[in-house]
């Protein structure tokens, strides 16, 4: 998908630059809830349907999301980070427009996200791209930080 200052499109999962967004994610997100907050299964290679990476006109990577089964033909969206200086530009809209259409041509009945509460930016960036709120799933279900929505397509 193209912008007038970025794009998005499929990448290698192990390119450089999606392991080192990756990283700032999980980096960020520790921070902001004060501890290892990974939950769900493990984002691998071999997990992730889809990968895709936002760059901006000279190729430097602005943000990155992947695509994993979460089961019935539904894919979540994984990983889903934007540099802090290349946000409020749409990056993270575009990244979520591109999963969607990729989606799609997988077929998939719908896409479903989580994240968790003390990330209301996420709740507005799935919210306005026409996902809805849903009771956590899989193996969200128990945790009681963990907020998920759900598109379908």
């Amino acid at each position: 998908m193209q912008h007038l200052t970025f794009s998005v499109a499929a990448e290698p999962f192990d390119h450089e630059d999606a392991v080192r967004l990756r990283a700032a994610a999980r980096i960020e997100v520790d921070r902001i809830y004060g501890r290892p907050a990974d939950r769900g299964r493990p984002l691998t290679e071999a997990a992730a349907a889809v990968h895709v990476i936002a760059r901006d006109r000279s190729g430097l990577a602005l943000g990155t999301a992947s695509l994993s089964a979460a089961g019935d033909g539904v894919f979540e969206v994984r990983r889903l980070f934007v540099r802090p200086d290349s946000r409020g530009q749409g990056v993270g809209d575009l990244l979520v427009l591109e999963l969607l259409a990729q989606a799609e041509e997988l077929q998939a009945p719908a896409v479903v996200a989580e994240f968790g509460v003390l990330q209301p930016h996420a709740a507005a960036l799935f919210s306005r791209n026409g996902f809805v709120r849903i009771q956590p799933f899989g193996p969200y279900r128990d945790d009681p930080e963990s907020v998920c929505f759900s598109r379908a397509l």
